[in-house]
């Protein structure tokens, strides 16, 4: 056991994860991710085709680090290409904060990415604020640690210096300087911490626990993780990958932006927890007393968890290879009901867990028997729910249902991805009816824009859509949804005064990792408050993911394709005759009012309709638009696409 433990704290050095041993000039730099200022992602490592990176710790409130930061944005145009990144780790400053201060300071064209764990600050080795790092980045390698100049206010750039040497392929003459003295007031507070010790039972009272919490739900015996959590040993063993996965914010799997709302099933790590798992890994993860909870860790179970369905669908079984990307698969199946009734919650259980990715259960009019059904029909149909590992049962919020008539089929869309070996799946979904007819009708729209259209090489092409809601209601849940090219998402509400709320930022979105977002505490919101929609696709060579770096990419339903669809689980807040139906033209019209408004101010001008049928519309236009707005508002379009020949017209041009 000592033998493993001194490995694994070998390995961890090896790869410059240890915070106690800081990098120096020459060493390597460690991937990260952090989100910045403005709530967008970078990771370090994604930067492989700038000519540098250039790393800063960062404070705000300060004349020496302003100085050293407009030094760096001078710097930065002197080398096209270059990326500046400053790093804030101080605990009492957050992301408005140093929006507003780097305004003040007019560099708010300066990225500050947010280290509130101060764990990557920590692995980098800062000591000041307006510290820097220069690094190259073939292999990362750290070429100069030490201030921008040699003192405050001075003329040499020593950064410009490191950067001009290194593009020339020069020796670096100067790989690090120490920090003047007028920086002493700079200090970081935790550069001189000593780490707490850890306490003799560590393992057995707090991280096994944590990982059982926030991991064992994949990564168990059958589950979807590629190794299982049954031993200290195990985690050990695994613990260098461990560390990286939470410094790159790839696991746990949780990609909503801490700093924007509280959500159900929130498995991503506390700022705690993660200082808590990283101080234990670069103590050497050892296993100290007490008993291993880990070895309690079972196999996946398939087991009907709030006791026997009423109705249970068995989907047509499906034969995995062993290696390979598989396109989604799209089954229906008959419903067997004569008569209908109202789902309260649902079930989904994996006939093999460590196959199934995530599961979307819809219900719609369809005949039976068809499979492989086109994506996008799919997405627009009401959801019974969303499977994703730890996430297998929706109890629907007290006093809503779905309901369900005897006419219409079960619809699932399933993301297999291999392991390894050959295997079959056959999926079953439990529903469980309500006794009597519940209050509320459970709804869900969707937010499209079929008519994107991404730039071949364009690292970030934003596309928006919205839908704007007739009725007071109650929003539960959100749900975004692009394919490989998909970088970030969110959701923003804007209400009938004009005022914004931000509810849902996906900084980091990740095709892999798809679920639903639902509130811890439901968003009641006027008739009138719009759902925008936005996604940023990244279609350049440095997304990983990228099918065809080349490609124009346009709408469909193929991952090689794209999508922006946002999907809405909500209820009205009053009741009315016919929200158990969905009504065609109201969709049509919310959906293709969502897309063309392109300026998204809620009116919708003859200049944002295709312009094959903008003729032909010109005079419909002017009649319907009764305020002289210049467009026409959400029941004016709807009043238009009411009539066959407009309405068709409008939607054989989309």
């Amino acid at each position: 056991m000592r033998g493993f433990l001194r490995i694994s704290v070998i390995m961890l050095s090896v790869l410059g994860l240890v915070a106690s041993a800081a990098v120096s000039a020459n060493e390597r730099a460690a991937n990260f991710t952090l989100i910045d200022q403005h709530g967008k992602a970078t990771e370090l490592h994604y930067h492989a085709d700038a000519p540098a990176v250039v790393l800063m710790a960062h404070s705000t409130q300060s004349d020496l680090v302003a100085e050293s930061a407009r030094i760096l944005a001078e710097t930065q145009e002197m080398y096209p290409g270059l990326e500046v990144f400053l790093i804030n780790a101080v605990d009492t400053e957050n992301r408005e904060m140093v929006r507003q201060d780097m305004e003040t300071q007019g560099l708010g064209n300066l990225t500050v990415l947010d280290d509130a764990s101060r764990l990557v600050s920590e692995t980098l080795g800062f000591d000041y604020a307006g510290e820097v790092l220069v690094v190259e980045t073939q292999r990362w390698q750290i070429l100069y640690r030490g201030p921008v100049a040699e003192q405050p206010g001075e003329s040499e750039n020593l950064v410009a210096k490191v950067l001009a040497q290194h593009q020339a392929g020069e020796p670096i003459s100067v790989a690090s300087r120490q920090m003047p003295e007028a920086f002493n007031s700079e200090k970081l507070a935790f550069a001189s911490a000593v780490a707490p010790e850890l306490a003799n039972n560590a393992y057995t009272d707090t991280i096994a626990h944590m990982l059982v919490e926030k991991c064992a739900d994949c990564h168990r015996p059958g589950g979807i993780g590629p190794w299982a959590m049954t031993s200290h040993a195990m985690v050990q063993g695994f613990s260098p990958m461990i560390r990286e996965t939470i410094l790159t914010k790839r696991m746990p799997p949780w990609h909503a932006d801490p700093a924007v709302g509280e959500f159900n099933h929130d498995i991503s790590l506390s700022i705690e927890q993660q200082r808590t798992l990283v101080n234990w890994i670069d103590a050497g993860a050892p296993r100290g007393n007490g008993p291993d909870p880990l070895l309690e860790v079972t196999a996946q179970e398939s087991a009907w968890s709030l006791g026997e369905p009423d109705l249970v669908i068995d989907l047509p079984s499906f034969d995995l290879p062993a290696t390979g990307v598989l396109d989604y698969q799209n089954f229906i199946v008959e419903n067997p009901l004569e008569e209908a009734v109202w789902v309260k919650a649902v079930q989904i259980i994996p006939g093999d867990h460590k196959a199934v990715h995530h599961a979307i259960a819809t219900v719609g009019e369809a005949t039976a028997g068809s499979v492989n059904e086109d994506e996008e029909d799919a997405l627009f149909r009401p959801q019974l729910m969303t499977f994703v590992p730890g996430n297998d049962t929706y109890i629907y919020p007290e006093g809503n249902g779905l309901y369900v008539r005897p006419d219409m089929a079960f619809f699932t869309q399933m993301h297999y991805t291999t392991y390894g070996r050959e295997t079959r799946d056959q999926t079953r979904i439990g529903l469980y009816f309500a006794d009597e007819e519940p209050e509320h009708v459970l709804q869900h729209y969707s937010i499209v824009n079929p008519a994107i259209r991404i730039p071949p090489g364009e690292a970030a092409h934003e596309e928006v859509a919205y839908i704007e809601l007739q009725r007071d209601a109650v929003i539960y849940a959100l749900f975004p949804h692009a394919h490989y090219r998909g970088k970030s998402s969110s959701f923003t509400l804007r209400y009938p005064d004009g005022s914004e709320e931000l509810v849902l930022n996906v900084p980091n979105y990740d095709f892999n990792w798809q679920r639903y977002f639902q509130f811890e505490e439901p968003k009641a919101v006027p008739a009138g408050t719009m759902i925008i929609h936005r996604t940023v696709f990244d279609n350049s060579s440095n997304n990983v993911s990228n099918p065809d770096p080349s490609a124009t990419v346009d709408w469909g339903e193929q991952s090689w394709e794209e999508m922006l669809y946002g999907g809405v689980s909500f209820r009205y807040q009053e009741r009315q005759e016919g929200d158990t139906d969905v009504n065609t033209l109201d969709y049509l019209t919310h959906i293709a009012m969502g897309f063309l408004d392109r300026n998204v101010d809620g009116i919708l001008s003859l200049n944002e309709m295709p312009q094959d049928s903008r003729q032909q519309l010109a005079f419909p236009f002017v009649m319907l638009d009764k305020e002289k707005k210049g467009g026409l508002n959400y029941q004016q379009f709807h009043s238009l696409m009411s009539q066959d020949e407009m309405g068709g017209a409008i939607m054989s041009e989309l």
